[in-house]
């Protein structure tokens, strides 16, 4: 089983095999889904789109709604404001939570013993967070009592949801665990 713990100014996360091997699976599907190219005329990436990138191009609302859950509208009522907030700051969001999921994949190419500074530690925290709502938006998971009904049924879930939730526990447990272990080191710098 995975373990978490402070060494000095680090946190050190600790996997097994089949434990690291699922992360990176799932965090390079999230890499995945974070670079969707939309249905652009354009054929450069955004990356390289200099009019995407200043917001001055259209961007249009993710069809996916796991992907919408991390791009959501600024104002479910007003799609318009809602149309302008995507334009001008889509980009940079999603530049940001790509670069969270490649602190993750980086840490674990390295191995088992995951070394973490605390600029990394809250790098995972924030590719966890969104992976857990991907997770939650593919298994029907959007208010507390949705949450609660999931596991109060859990043996009626077929496998593939089981499955799922199983995942959801044991990156919810990291996520946990790491901010724990943040805030313990935080506190511990307040006392100096």
């Amino acid at each position: 089983m995975a373990a978490i713990d402070a060494r000095g100014d680090d946190v050190v996360l600790t996997l097994q095999d089949n434990e690291r091997s699922l992360m990176l699976t799932v965090f390079t599907d999230l890499a995945a889904l974070l670079a969707e190219d939309s249905d652009s005329d354009d054929d450069r990436p955004d990356s390289e789109n200099w009019e995407a990138r200043l917001g001055l191009v259209d961007r249009p609302r993710p069809e996916d709604p796991a992907l919408l859950r991390l791009l959501p509208d600024v104002d479910p009522e007003d799609d318009e404001r809602s149309a302008e907030f995507r334009r001008l700051t889509e980009f940079d969001l999603k530049q940001a939570k790509a670069h969270n999921v490649r602190i993750v994949l980086l840490g674990l190419s390295k191995g088992n013993d995951i070394s973490l500074t605390r600029d990394e530690v809250l790098a995972w925290m924030k590719g966890l967070n969104d992976l857990r709502l991907v997770l939650a938006v593919r298994l029907g998971i959007d208010t507390e009592e949705a949450q609660e009904e999931k596991y109060a049924h859990r043996e009626d879930l077929s496998e593939s949801e089981g499955l799922t939730l199983t995942l959801y526990d044991f990156l919810t447990w990291i996520q946990d665990r790491l901010t724990t272990t943040l805030l313990g080191q935080t506190q511990g710098d307040d006392e100096i």
